[in-house]
């Protein structure tokens, strides 16, 4: 070969090995901007796609800020991982348990109010978030039952056992401060879900894990102005004063036109019994109401049609909808009511997982934004059906609670 012809092949070979090295770069950048396989603080900020369309139903549905985006794909990925459900579901049961892995770290849900579907489906995907954490050895569960005073005596109760994280709901407010501020200073992260919002994230406790509740109420508005376009709505809420309901209902007002009226915002405490309750006396009140704005799907299908067949009632209205309840997609298919309309979001219930591994990644040093905000995307029943094969109605499939686990909560 001559000379020439031997540099010709030699360079030939440099370009090719320079190519195949932009490629593995241009891979490697790829990877790194999407957030997936790199890592930090005892956690892999990765998920599958299959993943987060279940549980946000669009994989690019994930907070905006980057921290809050690599802790929420930790925390969802750890969905996948093989845990012992039978001990889960004894666990569950139980309100809490020893793990067996012999861990030192405690953790501890603790609310105001547990005695709903909702609730109980976030308990569980605590503590199958828990189980993921061999360092984790005991989950701690109360439930103050609706006692403002009791929840405040469970949250000291756990600040006493030295729990090394706390998650929760705070269903009465800023009346939940005083707990906050003493689990804060004995040094135990205090994070909550569901847009679980009181003063002060980031200071007073944690961070707040959610989604944007004052876009959810634009888009609520948005959905009345279209369909309701003109006459009377009512918005419902969970307690008085908690964080979720007030959200979306100081931005759902102004958003919504001239012509709409909000005749009535009543509290349910998220009770299917008292939504039937609150329900009846606003039909009595306002028999022509055309909407109702509210958070919980399964409450209103429980709750609201029973008193609408109560008031001898067509259940003709719009609803627009925080959870993606079963049971409501499938009390919609059963009516089969073209002027029954009804838009929802995700329940959310995984963003308990969130809450607990944001706080385990601060017990390891890791810098925690104050909010941890999920994009908002209403769902249309028509076009996407919450009535999913296979599902206990009391369920949610955006759940990340394994389908075989769901069942045994609820045969």
């Amino acid at each position: 070969m001559t000379k020439g012809g031997t540099m010709h092949v030699r360079n030939r070979s440099a370009s090719r090995r320079l190519m195949t090295i932009g490629a593995v770069l241009v891979t490697m950048l790829v990877v790194v901007a999407a957030g997936q396989g790199a890592g930090g603080f005892g956690e892999t900020y990765k998920a599958k796609t299959s993943t987060l369309k279940k549980a946000l139903f669009n994989a690019k549905l994930l907070p905006a800020n980057k921290m809050a985006r690599n802790i929420s794909l930790a925390a969802l990925g750890r969905s996948e991982k093989k845990v012992n459900l039978n001990l889960a579901l004894k666990c569950w049961k139980n309100n809490g348990c020893s793990t067996g892995t012999g861990g030192k770290l405690k953790v501890a849900y603790v609310e105001g109010f547990g005695e709903n579907v909702f609730r109980q489906m976030s308990k569980m995907e605590f503590i199958l978030q828990a189980l993921t954490y061999p360092q984790i050895g005991k989950i701690i569960y109360t439930s103050a039952h609706s006692n403002p005073a009791q929840a405040l005596t469970d949250f000291r109760a756990a600040i006493s056992q030295h729990v090394n994280v706390i998650v929760t709901y705070p269903d009465f407010g800023d009346a939940m401060l005083p707990v906050f501020k003493e689990a804060t200073k004995a040094g135990i992260p205090v994070a909550t879900y569901a847009w679980g919002y009181v003063t002060g994230p980031g200071k007073n406790y944690l961070t707040v894990v959610g989604e944007d509740t004052c876009r959810l109420g634009k888009a609520y508005a948005k959905v009345m102005n279209k369909y309701v376009k003109s006459g009377n709505i009512a918005f419902l809420g969970g307690f008085p004063g908690n964080p979720l309901s007030l959200g979306w209902q100081k931005c759902e007002k102004p958003a919504l036109n001239p012509n709409i009226h909000v005749v009535a915002t009543e509290a349910t405490n998220w009770d299917p019994s008292k939504v039937q309750e609150v329900v009846s006396g606003i039909l009595a009140r306002y028999p022509d109401i055309k909407g109702w704005s509210y958070e919980y799907g399964l409450g209103m299908a429980q709750g609201g049609l029973a008193a609408y067949k109560a008031a001898g009632k067509p259940f003709n209205t719009v609803l627009t909808l925080r959870t993606d309840d079963v049971g409501m997609g499938c009390a919609y298919d059963r009516l089969k009511n073209k002027n029954l309309r009804v838009f929802y979001y995700t329940s959310g219930n995984p963003q308990i997982r969130v809450a607990l591994t944001a706080g385990l990644m601060k017990l390891k040093g890791a810098k925690i934004p104050p909010q941890i905000v999920f994009p908002i995307q209403l769902q249309d029943q028509s076009k996407r059906d919450q009535c999913v094969k296979g599902y206990p109605e009391q369920a949610s499939a955006t759940s990340l609670i394994p389908l075989s686990l769901l069942h045994k909560m609820y045969p």
